[in-house]
């Protein structure tokens, strides 16, 4: 038999900090219905960008009898991954969202469930067990919300009244009753803005988060060119955007992670970019296990380095710049056209021009034309 009390203590034990249940409600019914409703119509909206793995997996997102049959309670759980800022280093550098600072939190979380599902089928070694960090089809800041571990925010994160919102959610699904929290979490957001009138793209509002927006789906999750319009906007984050929770007043004065735990680099928080560019893109990857910044791909993180460089402004990088106009990428190619040229090239257009890859033509022509903005 599961006992709550045992969880909690199980889950404290392999390192969570926030611990709560809430009931699994029937397809379509109770509490979870407008959560459910919510992001059907964010994806029908085509506010999902080109995730296409979110509606691929919807219906199992809002029906969670289709992740685990039987399932009863969910129990949600968070931990802190903010740790000590560090000092930026001198250099072309370019800003890094928090939580890819040290060790991926999907494998820190992952084998911190892992010895808490298997506690649990010691407590019951009959009951149904269905765990996640935020790869599988769950919702995890709808149970999370209900199981009054926070709210869900105006920035669409969830948050704490003591913890903030820098920190990673896990959900396990059982099919045994549990006790739950009697109501989900207020919500205190009131009639604060920040994160909505701070944003640098005009991605959240009132209606969510348009990932169409958010320089983190950028230079995260976008494969390919960033566009022309978007390419300024991102200015010095090289990999995600903290921007929404750096100026919500739930995250001044919060407790920080164990730095232990996380093993946060100042290289990986503060990368320098000449270096990263310097790589070849399989090399640049390699060098980045265990790293959540492997998300974004070698050739990724390369183009999102030329933008932030063409943001910084400083001819210095030009060598490093046009250096990639040889890269085999043509994704890093036309990205280092455009910076080139932002940083006053003399002979990035020509190169550009003379590329047999339309994409590389396009930049060089569309500076070339005054099309760009920025």
């Amino acid at each position: 038999m599961i006992e709550l009390e045992q969880v909690e203590s199980e889950a404290r034990r392999v390192g969570f900090e926030l611990i709560g249940v809430a009931p699994v409600e029937p397809v379509g019914g109770g509490w979870f219905a407008p959560h459910a409703a919510r992001l059907q119509a964010w994806i029908a909206a085509g506010m999902h960008g080109e995730m296409k793995w979110l509606a691929d997996r919807a219906a199992e997102r809002v029906a969670p009898e289709l992740v685990l049959p039987g399932v009863r309670s969910a129990i949600a759980l968070w931990m802190p991954h903010r740790c000590p800022s560090f000092e930026r280093p001198p250099g072309p550098r370019g800003r890094v969202a928090a939580y890819a600072w040290g060790r991926d939190y999907h494998n820190v979380a992952r084998k911190a469930l892992r010895k808490l599902r298997k506690a649990l089928h010691h407590m019951d070694p009959e009951a149904g067990v269905y765990a996640t960090v935020d790869t599988g089809p769950v919702l995890e800041r709808a149970f999370a919300e209900r199981a009054s571990l926070g709210w869900i925010g105006k920035s669409t994160m969830l948050i704490h009244p003591r913890h903030g919102t820098f920190g990673s959610l896990a959900v396990v699904f059982t099919d045994r009753a549990l006790p739950y929290a009697p109501e989900k979490h207020p919500f205190r957001c009131g009639t604060c803005t920040a994160c909505l009138d701070r944003c640098p793209t005009g991605a959240l509002s009132a209606a969510g988060l348009d990932a169409r927006k958010c320089i983190s789906y950028w230079t995260i999750e976008h494969r390919g060119l960033i566009p022309r319009e978007m390419r300024p906007q991102i200015g010095e984050w090289v990999f995600g955007c903290d921007v929404c929770q750096d100026v919500c007043p739930w995250n001044k004065d919060v407790r920080l992670a164990d730095p232990a735990r996380w093993r946060p680099d100042v290289e990986r928080a503060w990368p320098d970019l000449e270096r990263w560019l310097a790589l070849p893109s399989a090399a640049l990857l390699a060098s980045l296990e265990g790293s959540p910044l492997k998300r974004a791909l070698g050739a990724g993180l390369r183009r999102n380095a030329l933008i932030v460089l063409a943001n910084r402004g400083d001819r210095a990088s030009l060598p490093a710049v046009e250096g990639a106009l040889d890269d085999p990428d043509p994704v890093i190619r036309a990205t280092a056209v455009w910076a080139a040229l932002q940083l006053g090239s003399a002979i990035a257009r020509a190169r550009g021009l003379a590329d047999p890859d339309p994409r590389v033509r396009a930049e060089a022509e569309g500076v070339a034309h005054g099309g760009v903005a920025g």
